[in-house]
């Protein structure tokens, strides 16, 4: 446990040892000038005027000595402590913590130029004051209540404290150890703080977190995918087996054959399943692409009156199509099924009247922006963003659509698979898919595919 601080009992020791030696040498001295003086004055003067002048003389002599002796003395020790105090405001001053102290009704007995940046005033103007004479009234009886917790437990008390510095305006985070001092004697003469500034340790933690829980979350989607596409695999080989045989016990048979609709309806069922076959590969990565150098802008023209009707009349879709925009290199079909499951998930995402939003744009990633993304590259991108104002997302929820089978939906109105092969598309071709919702403030898919000038060989 942290203890207090207490001015040393040596110090108070070492201090009246040197005031006795002080007091001794002029005890000596004055005893040694009294007894030889006076015999000296006896041996050379007899005349009684004669000896009352020199006694008198004498005394002048000796008050001469000592103001010399002492004004020796004293600027010797006012020296010292002038050094002292000069080596340690240095000290205080060169910390680039925030450093304080205060007495125990909490005015202001020093601080250090860091601090002076919290209340945006020199040390002059603080000492003699408290703190609610710079802070509002709710943060001055924190910082009160805290002086007063560590004074109470004797020792050292920690606490983070998020302040604002009123000389440049910025908020940062503190980690501030406030500590009891005591005189030589165990007397309260104060609280001692120190602050440090936290705030981009506070920002890295956080973002080493972040990061965290992304990687975990792509290594997590990285198994499930393998996963999926062995099942999708397996599945698919089987269902090739029910196709085939569905059709050759069709094969032949007359419209009216009583067994026909059972025929027909096991290969809608098998056809249907084959499609989420197809989904399942496509969220593993494994299906057939044939890549072609595009221009989205194209592809997205010659998808309109097919994507307004998706959507239905009641929701307004609108477009913003940058000019100038780079190409990509990608399977118009797979560019087909991110368009139609983003605006699809868009869709059900608003109730009732709505807006969606299809723009392109070219965008740079940087090192830095790489940082903050999972398997993001740096270079040039170009970036398909789908926006709505419906519903949006909590965070947990963001965290996990891209999860095969998870949906919001209700029960028979999705299969949760739209997203997850979206994403697979998007890693697929070497790209990035970034969500952004919040509940009651829509949501925005933003698709960035590298920028190719022309079809790699």
């Amino acid at each position: 446990m942290a203890q207090s601080i207490q001015i040393h009992p040596k110090s108070a020791v070492s201090s009246t040892a040197g005031a006795l030696r002080i007091v001794l040498l002029y005890a000596v001295f004055s005893g040694l000038w009294i007894l030889l003086s006076d015999r000296a004055v006896g041996m050379l003067v007899h005349d009684p005027e004669a000896m009352t002048l020199l006694s008198i003389l004498k005394g002048w002599v000796f008050v001469a000595v000592t103001a010399a002796m002492l004004f020796v003395m004293v600027k010797r020790l006012v020296e010292q402590t002038a050094n002292r105090e000069a080596r340690l405001n240095t000290l205080i001053h060169a910390i680039p913590d925030l450093v304080w102290l205060k007495d125990p009704q909490g005015v202001y007995l020093g601080c250090n130029r860091a601090f002076e940046r919290l209340f945006g005033a020199p040390e002059a103007e603080i000492i003699g004051k408290t703190d609610y004479d710079f802070v509002d009234k709710e943060l001055a009886d924190f910082f009160r209540d805290q002086d007063r917790k560590a004074i109470a437990a004797g020792a050292t008390r920690e606490n983070k404290e998020r302040v604002t510095l009123a000389e440049t305006g910025q908020e940062v985070v503190l980690e501030t150890l406030k500590t009891p001092m005591y005189d030589g004697h165990g007397v309260l003469i104060g609280v001692l703080g120190i602050g440090r500034d936290i705030t981009e340790h506070t920002r890295l933690v956080s973002e080493r977190t972040r990061l965290e829980a992304q990687l975990q979350q792509a290594q997590k989607m990285e198994l499930v995918g393998r996963f999926a596409g062995g099942v999708a695999h397996d599945y698919n080989n089987m269902l090739g087996v029910i196709l085939a045989n569905a059709d050759l016990a069709l094969y032949g048979k007359p419209l009216d054959y009583p067994e026909r609709k059972h025929l027909e309806e096991i290969l809608r069922a098998a056809k249907h399943s084959a499609d989420l076959t197809r989904q399942l590969l496509a969220f593993a990565r494994q299906q057939p692409v044939d890549p072609r150098l595009l221009d989205l802008n194209q592809s997205i023209a010659d998808l309109k009156a097919v994507l307004g009707r998706l959507v239905g009349p009641e929701v307004q879709l609108r477009w913003s199509l940058a000019p100038g925009l780079g190409k990509v290199l990608m399977d118009p079909t797979q560019l087909d099924q991110v368009l139609t499951n983003l605006l699809v998930n868009a869709r059900d995402a608003i109730s009732g009247t709505g807006q969606i939003e299809v723009a392109t744009s070219n965008r740079t990633l940087t090192l830095a922006d790489c940082a903050a993304l999972v398997e993001a590259r740096p270079g040039d991108h170009v970036c398909l963003s789908i926006s709505d104002t419906g519903c949006g997302m909590a965070p947990d929820l963001v965290a996990r659509i891209f999860e095969p089978f998870f949906t919001t939906k209700g029960e028979g109105r999705g299969t949760g698979l739209g997203l997850a092969m979206v994403h697979g598309v998007v890693k697929q071709n070497r790209g990035t898919i970034l969500v952004e919702s919040a509940p009651g403030k829509g949501t925005r898919f933003q698709v960035l595919l590298p920028r190719v000038e022309a079809p790699i060989s």
